[in-house]
């Protein structure tokens, strides 16, 4: 048995043998020539590309993980550049979709070129600057097992209107599309008030041809960028009309006066200077209007009033007033606003404001101020009574403004301390009259006990809600101080 095994193996082994000679291919294939940094494919010159295959490609233990920590296979690229200019990497595969991404450096002291990931990059590409006499290492990392993989290096023109001299004039209304990727920050170019960090910028020229508003809003909020307006004849002699910055996640406006040219600057930082798509055109009008707290206010409420533009873009009010129709107004302020009204009626409430780019708006609501307030005016309890004895008690109820039905409770207050109903009547009471409720009590042998009894009624409007707009004569308390057997 011992024997054969050996025989058998011998047998696998050469047959092993005779397989590598025959396909070499099938194994121990060797790694790709520039599957180490050290050994990195140089390009000499653009446009470069070239596939290879990365199924045997290896990761070194040193190589970086900034862009994707996870990636199975490397292979490398140098570059070095002749001439400042800008790149676009890309790269594609026959299986999962590769990284990719570049560092300057040294092997030891790799730093990654911002913004070159393509980790979150749908196809993956990577437009960046490049410096004259500077070596780029670009990184393609393949995530799993390898495949054929396509790896494409190209000069791209710059942003044609990267400079304030070469502004283009879009359409109006129009889009506003480019790559700031492409671009870069002019020598002397005013950095915007409200962001001096964004450095890659475009300009766009505009002069209209009657006053207008005008908006340059976003069309997608995803690294958006900042976009500042000026008036000026040079990128160093420029005042400031708007500004926006890109976390703000806000729309330009301003008021362009006809003949007048307008500058805007669309910039990004260098970590986020992509591709962006903003639109031009007249900017919509405000609706103003408000809110009042409580919606259903009487002449006791205390009414907050929340005034708002209205605008699409997101502008506050900068000015304005509400008039609260009672021959009185307050200005805008931004906070709540308080008023009370001194009789019911219906108020034409007007808010007027204006934003701070020069749109102004009003706008007129009706609101209802009804009271709704009843009064308990008298009670009167037996004084004294005895075990077994029923005795009237009589509640005296006013309406001071509508006819309501009104509801009053009787309740009587126990040894726990709490007031439980013994009773309820509902009765119509015109606007200005008072009317009678009668009820009666018969006393019992617990209250002998106590010696006395406390009665408690509350009057309400069972069909208004709230029920009472001034509840606080809406109860009173009458004691029956002697109660024998």
């Amino acid at each position: 048995m011992t024997l054969s095994i050996r025989r058998m193996s011998a047998s696998v082994v050469g047959l092993v043998a005779v397989a590598t000679v025959l396909f070499p291919g099938i194994a121990n294939a060797a790694p790709p020539s520039n599957d180490d940094i050290d050994t990195a494919t140089a390009i000499t010159a653009l446009p470069f590309a070239a596939t290879q295959d990365t199924t045997q490609a290896t990761k070194a233990t040193d190589d970086p993980t900034s862009c994707y920590a996870y990636g199975q296979r490397s292979t490398w690229y140098d570059y070095t550049a002749p001439a400042d200019g800008v790149v676009l990497a890309t790269v594609s595969a026959t299986g999962s979709t590769p990284v990719l991404a570049a560092y300057t450096g040294a092997r030891d002291a790799l730093t990654q070129v911002t913004d070159s990931c393509t980790s979150y990059n749908h196809p993956p590409s990577s437009t960046f600057h490049v410096t004259a006499g500077t070596t780029y290492h670009l990184l393609v990392l393949d995530l799993y097992a390898g495949s054929q993989v396509t790896f494409r290096l190209n000069l791209v023109p710059a942003s044609p209107n990267d400079n304030f001299a070469a502004a283009i004039v879009p359409a109006f209304p129009g889009d506003l599309t480019g790559d700031l990727a492409r671009a870069s920050a002019e020598p002397g170019e005013t950095p915007p008030s409200c962001d001096a960090t964004v450095d890659h910028s475009v300009w766009y020229r505009y002069t209209p041809e009657r006053t207008r508003s005008v908006s340059v809003e976003q069309v997608s909020y995803f690294d958006a960028p900042s976009i500042s307006v000026y008036q000026g004849t040079s990128v160093d002699r420029l005042t400031e009309v708007d500004c926006v910055r890109s976390q703000d996640r806000l729309n330009s406006v301003f008021t362009a006066v006809a003949g007048q040219t307008y500058y805007i600057r669309v910039a990004a930082g260098a970590d986020h200077a992509r591709s962006f798509d903003l639109s031009i055109a007249t900017a919509p009008a405000l609706a103003p209007g408000f809110s009042a707290n409580p919606e259903r206010p009487s002449v006791f409420s205390d009414i907050q009033f929340y005034t708002y533009p209205g605008d699409p873009l997101g502008r506050k009010f900068a000015s304005g007033q509400i008039s609260f129709g009672d021959g009185t107004s307050a200005p805008l302020t931004g906070d709540p606003i308080h008023h009370q009204y001194t009789k019911d009626g219906q108020y034409q409430v007007t808010v007027s404001g204006a934003t701070n780019d020069g749109r102004t708006g009003s706008t007129v609501r009706t609101l209802k101020v009804e009271t709704h307030d009843v009064s308990v005016a008298n009670l009167v309890v037996p004084a004294s009574a005895r075990a077994g004895q029923t005795k009237s008690i009589k509640v005296s109820v006013v309406d001071t403004r509508y006819d309501e039905d009104v509801t009053v409770t009787l309740s009587r207050l126990y040894e726990n301390g709490v007031y439980n109903s013994i009773g309820s009547l509902t009765q119509r009471v015109a606007a200005g009259h008072t009317v009678e409720f009668p009820f009666a009590y018969t006393y019992t042998a617990a209250d002998v006990a106590a010696g006395k009894v406390t009665f408690q009624v509350s009057a309400g409007l069972p069909n208004h809600y709230p029920a009472d707009d001034h509840p606080d004569d809406n109860q009173l308390v009458g004691v029956t101080t002697s109660v024998r057997s």
